[in-house]
């Protein structure tokens, strides 16, 4: 037993051999990261959308109550901002509208299309 303390004394100390570094996953990008001058999705729900709402709702059908909901939206920052509308009528039609929120503070209807 002497001998085997004294072959511990005097072997050299283990150095740790550096190991190298697993390869990082690379990293995603975000889900929700917009690109730059497009469309970024938005809450439905937000206040800023009932004037745009109310102008394309206008805009495709001329009924008083026509029963229209905003399934979802999008927003794009230009010079004011696009908003892009999905909406659906009592009917059971839906439709995409595309309202421009100029600088002025006025809406204006740039685009409308039937979806169905």
């Amino acid at each position: 037993m002497l001998a085997a303390l004294i072959l511990l004394m005097t072997a050299p100390p283990r150095v740790p051999v550096p190991q190298p570094e697993p390869a990082a996953a690379p990293s995603p990008a975000p889900a929700a990261a917009p690109m730059v001058g497009g469309y970024a999705p938005m809450s439905h729900t937000a206040p800023e959308l009932r004037k745009p709402f109310r102008a394309a709702v206008a805009a495709i059908t001329p009924a008083k109550y026509p029963g229209a909901r905003l399934l979802a939206a999008q927003r794009q920052v230009v010079a004011g901002t696009n908003y892009r509308l999905t909406l659906k009528l009592r009917d059971g039609s839906r439709w995409q509208a595309v309202v421009w929120h100029k600088l002025d503070g006025t809406h204006q209807v740039a685009a409308t299309t039937r979806l169905d």
